[in-house]
């Protein structure tokens, strides 16, 4: 752990302590009020003192929970060892970092900016890099023409592709890139960024950083795939689609983009929340509770409803969107669509047919008032499975085969 990290560690606990603790305050305030108020006047001066004891307390209690862990991480960023290695690099940190990124993520990257995840690419085998430049050079000697880029979903990170891999392949370290590296030819390269970001934002970096990386590429492009599971399918969408309307060469390379139960329409767990959080608003006793939700990220937010340009959310205040407002999706000529579902049924019809986080009907871009233009020979469905098993099953690997037109070839 770097010192920034610790300073920044220790102040963010802090904060979100003290946030806590707001929460509890207000709802005891709430609380009292309303039983104080039926007492009335006669319990006034009991009020004042009940009030008073609470605001020293309360006081005193969000003093210390800020004070506490911002000063240990001061401590620890003084006793820090320049030998140590970021929290970014290696995997358990990695791990933490782009789940708390997930929810948070917005405002860590404005606030804590030495716990923000930064959008970076690596190769197989290599580091996570921020410079297409260095990831070039990992590449040497080993790059071919034909590239595939996995991006991961909601609060995941690049080594979420080998997820399960010694039970699913029979050996670690495994994933669809891989294998069809060792069966196809195709150079596979993995991203991480902040999920708790707008997904246009991170579209916009993504397709800025491909550019240059596909400029510096060591042997002429030829194909390029973009692969993305749940929120990733929504980041390589908005990437394709910013990277057209200005104009970049490397989306015109693009053959192939495909999305692994993406919430195309959004998801069903965010729209609960959405309206739970305004439900909770209207009692004083759980308007606190709506306040702590409504901290979620804007990255959350956008799975609402499938956000994945700009367009679909600026202008628009998130915590009162009841309506999908997102734009109707456009596909880009050239490029072959594909979409990837699994539910826990049989059929993708019934009440199971979800993967547990997104529906199949929004995997597939298949609802009441907004469709997607996926063809059915471009569309597949994994039966009795969940969302994290779209991450690396066999099933889907021959499939991934089909659409990217590469034979196939399972480990053992």
């Amino acid at each position: 752990m770097h010192a920034d990290e610790a300073r920044d560690a220790g102040a963010l606990l802090g904060h979100a302590l003290d946030e806590l603790t707001q929460l509890v305050r207000d709802v005891h305030r709430a609380v009292s009020a309303r039983l104080f108020d039926l007492l009335g006047a006669r319990a006034d001066p009991v009020r004042l003192l009940h009030d008073g004891v609470a605001s020293v307390g309360y006081g005193a209690t969000r003093l210390g929970v800020r004070a506490i862990p911002a000063a240990a991480g001061l401590a620890v960023a003084a006793l820090h060892n320049p030998a140590t290695s970021s929290l970014h690099d290696g995997p358990r940190g990695r791990f933490a970092l782009n789940a708390l990124n997930g929810f948070w993520g917005d405002r860590i990257a404005m606030q804590r900016t030495a716990l923000a995840t930064e959008l970076r690419i690596r190769t197989h085998d290599g580091p996570l890099r921020r410079l297409p430049a260095n990831v070039v050079h990992d590449v040497a000697g080993t790059a071919t023409g034909r590239l595939i880029v996995f991006v991961h979903g909601l609060c995941a990170n690049d080594l979420s592709w080998s997820w399960g891999s010694a039970r699913r392949w029979g050996e670690p370290g495994i994933t669809y890139g891989s294998l069809l590296r060792d069966t196809a030819g195709w150079t596979p390269l993995y991203v991480s960024y902040n999920s708790g970001l707008h997904v246009s934002a991170n579209g916009r970096e993504l397709a800025d950083q491909l550019e240059e990386l596909t400029g510096r590429w060591p042997v002429p492009v030829t194909e390029i795939a973009l692969v993305g599971h749940s929120m990733g399918g929504l980041v390589v969408r908005s990437a394709a689609h910013q990277a057209a309307q200005s104009s970049q060469d490397w989306v015109g390379l693009v053959r192939q983009l495909i999305g692994l139960g993406t919430p195309h329409l959004g998801a069903p767990l965010e729209r609960a929340v959405s309206k739970g959080t305004r439900l909770l608003a209207r009692a004083p006793e759980t308007r606190p509770f709506a306040k702590w939700l409504n901290r979620r990220s804007v990255g959350i937010k956008d799975l609402r409803y499938g956000a994945v340009v700009e367009d679909d959310w600026a202008g628009f205040d998130p915590d009162d969107v009841v309506d999908d407002r997102c734009m109707p999706g456009s596909f880009l000529a050239g490029i072959n669509y594909c979409a990837a579902s699994a539910t826990f049924s049989r059929r993708p019809t019934g009440w199971l047919a979800h993967d547990l986080l997104v529906q199949h009907a929004s995997a597939t871009g298949n609802g009441p008032l907004r469709r997607l233009p996926f063809e059915a020979h471009r569309s597949f469905h994994l039966a009795r499975k969940h969302h994290f098993d779209l991450l690396g099953d066999p099933l889907l690997y021959e499939q991934l085969c089909t659409w990217l037109g590469a034979p196939t070839a399972l480990p053992g």
